[in-house]
């Protein structure tokens, strides 16, 4: 996946015999995509050739409680505890030749970051994460008509960032601050138990959080695919055989690409934060690749 530009010649701080390069910083590349798939750099957009991302935030979670009052019990009881959204602020700026050319940029960084959906933003000094946002506010101050300063508030309305790659491809593109431990990570397996290394700081949990987790499993007889570190399995009851493919994507179980609900017992699977050991039963010849995504609070 081809996340920032493929440019050579990227925006930086002038080098010794540059002259013509004014730039005393290196600026930060930003990428939007509206799928995480297909990814738009700042850098490959014609129109913010002057335009350049000088600092955002590392956000802290926010934490929403909700409290329950139990009769004349004194104080309150807490009934659960939440991440909330939180704000991400982006410092651009940006140099110009006049009043309109300022207005004219002004209106390209508005267009580049306001969007009819929501969308995923990764930043290439930001640790090989993404953040699920809304534009929030734009506003803009002036020095002049040849310089301004542009702050971009945008909402991360899910309160988390998670890894640009799901596991299976994390080895794609630099990661440098996920938590890679120093060996090698693997996450298809060809054994019926193995260790799936969730590096991630929070637990993946489709049931409650939707998070994506995709188990691919091929083989043959009846698979009863099992968490023992989060107590959590499904079993498939219909024997698979050469050629078929069980596939359990979130809580939704297929069986050759077809819903077969159905043909389970209604399990689910979960992966706590860390190391969590697996082991696969009634099943012979089998392959397994577990595909999610690692998330973070900051």
């Amino acid at each position: 996946m081809q996340v920032f530009s493929e440019r050579t010649d990227k925006p930086h701080a002038y080098l010794f015999g540059e002259y013509t390069n004014q730039l005393s910083f290196d600026p930060i590349e930003l990428a939007l995509s509206e799928d995480g798939q297909v990814w738009q750099s700042i850098f490959d957009d014609s129109n913010l050739s002057n335009v350049y991302l000088i600092d955002f935030d590392w956000l802290p979670p926010v934490i929403a409680d909700t409290y329950r009052t139990a009769g004349s019990r004194d104080g309150q009881q807490l009934a659960n505890s939440r991440l909330g959204p939180r704000d991400l602020v982006l410092k651009f700026i940006a140099y110009c030749h006049s009043d309109a050319d300022e207005k004219l940029t002004f209106q390209s960084l508005s267009s580049f970051l306001i969007r009819r959906h929501n969308y995923w933003i990764a930043f290439d000094n930001g640790g090989g994460r993404m953040y699920h946002v809304r534009e929030k506010t734009i506003t803009a101050e002036y020095y002049g008509d040849k310089m301004m300063m542009i702050t971009v508030t945008l909402n991360n309305f899910t309160g988390v960032a998670q890894s640009i790659m799901p596991s299976n491809h994390i080895n794609e593109m630099p990661n440098i601050g996920l938590g890679l431990p120093t060996d090698t990570v693997n996450y298809v397996f060809s054994t019926s138990e193995f260790d799936v290394n969730n590096i991630g700081e929070l637990p993946v949990d489709p049931l409650v959080q939707g998070d994506y987790l995709d188990i691919v499993l091929t083989g043959t007889g009846s698979p009863t695919i099992a968490n023992t570190t989060t107590g959590d399995a499904i079993t498939c009851t219909k024997s698979l055989t050469t050629g078929d493919t069980f596939n359990l994507i979130g809580v939704n179980p297929q069986i050759n690409g077809q819903a077969a609900g159905i043909n389970t017992d209604n399990g689910i699977i979960r992966l706590a934060s860390g190391n969590n050991h697996f082991k696969i039963t009634g099943c012979q010849d089998l392959n397994c690749t577990v595909s999610f995504y690692f998330k973070y609070l900051n």
